[in-house]
C-alpha cells in the first residue's frame, strides 16, 4: 500500500510557526529600542569644544575659567558633572555648580575652571579633559570637550 503525501505546507508548518514566532520576537525588540533611543536624555552646551588659556606663570593655584550653558532634553532629575583630564598630576579640572537638582529645557550657567597643580615651568603646556553629566549609573551625552592651553 502506498503512503499518501501530505502537502508541502501542513508538512513545514510547525517550522513555520517557530520561524515567523521568532521573526516577530526580533522585530518587537528592535522596535523596543529604536524607541528608547528617541527618549534618551541628551545634553545640549552652549559651545562644544570649549578652550581654557591662562597663564602658569604664578605656579601651583594658577588658573583659568571658562563660563558655559547646558541644558537637557528631556528633562531630568538629580545630575552631577564629573570631570576627567589627561594629565591629573599636572592640572585638575572642576565645575561650578558640581551638580544641579534638575537639568531641563531652561539653561543653566556653570562655571568650568583648570588649575595648575604643579610649579610654573612645570604646568606649562596643552591638556585636554572632559565634562561628563551623570544621572545615578547613567551618562548623558555628549560630554563636553576641553582643550587647556597653559603658557
Amino acid at each position: 500500500m502506498a503512503l499518501p503525501l501530505q502537502s508541502p505546507i501542513r508538512r513545514y508548518l510547525p517550522h513555520l510557526l517557530i520561524g515567523l514566532t521568532i521573526s516577530l520576537i526580533m522585530v518587537g525588540a528592535y522596535m523596543a529600542v529604536g524607541f528608547a533611543s528617541l527618549t534618551a536624555p541628551k545634553a545640549l552646551w552652549s559651545v562644544n569644544p570649549v578652550t581654557i588659556t591662562f597663564s602658569g606663570g604664578a605656579g601651583t593655584g594658577s588658573s583659568g575659567s571658562v563660563g558655559e550653558v547646558v541644558k537637557c532634553a528631556p528633562k531630568v532629575d538629580d545630575v552631577v558633572f564629573h570631570t576627567t583630564v589627561s594629565d591629573p598630576t599636572k592640572i585638575s579640572l572642576t565645575v561650578s555648580p558640581s551638580g544641579e537638582a534638575t537639568c531641563g529645557p531652561a539653561p543653566d550657567g556653570v562655571t568650568v575652571t583648570a588649575q595648575c597643580l604643579v610649579a610654573a615651568p612645570n604646568c606649562e603646556g596643552t591638556y585636554t579633559g572632559t565634562v561628563t553629566i551623570i544621572q545615578g549609573y547613567s551618562t548623558i551625552p555628549p560630554s563636553l570637550s576641553v582643550t587647556i592651553v597653559v603658557t
